[in-house]
């Protein structure tokens, strides 16, 4: 009788490269760039593989995400930048940038309102 073979243990969640704060102050260049960092990070730890093997160019479906992958790639972007990515985007998404394109528009969109709600109530922050 053969032992049932152990997982293998998942990679440890890794420090972002960068909080919703303070890439909502980056350089929109740097920005861009920070973001698809993380993008690859999450996608690796979603698949338990190093972001570097996360390739840029495959679409999220090719690379391995699927709907619980999906999900779960979801709410960590969303912990990590507070911001609420639509699932079916992050499905469809048909490469890394785009992906990292899409969450810069959501994190700027977030920004501006934030400031909008800070200008008509200063008591709010």
């Amino acid at each position: 009788m053969s032992r049932p073979q152990e997982p293998e243990p998942r990679l440890p969640p890794a420090a972002p490269p960068s909080s919703g704060p303070a890439l909502r102050h980056a350089h929109p260049a740097e920005r861009g760039r920070l973001l698809e960092d993380l993008v690859r990070q999450e996608i690796g730890y979603v698949l338990n593989c190093p972001p570097a093997a996360v390739d840029r160019h495959q679409t999220l479906t090719d690379l391995g995400v699927g709907s619980m992958t999906g999900l779960e790639l979801q709410r960590r972007i969303a912990a990590v930048l507070a911001i609420e990515p639509e699932l079916t985007f992050i499905l469809r998404a048909p490469d890394t940038g785009t992906l990292a394109r899409y969450l810069d528009r959501l994190l700027t969109s977030s920004k501006a309102g934030t400031e909008q709600r800070d200008i008509a109530d200063p008591a709010a922050k």
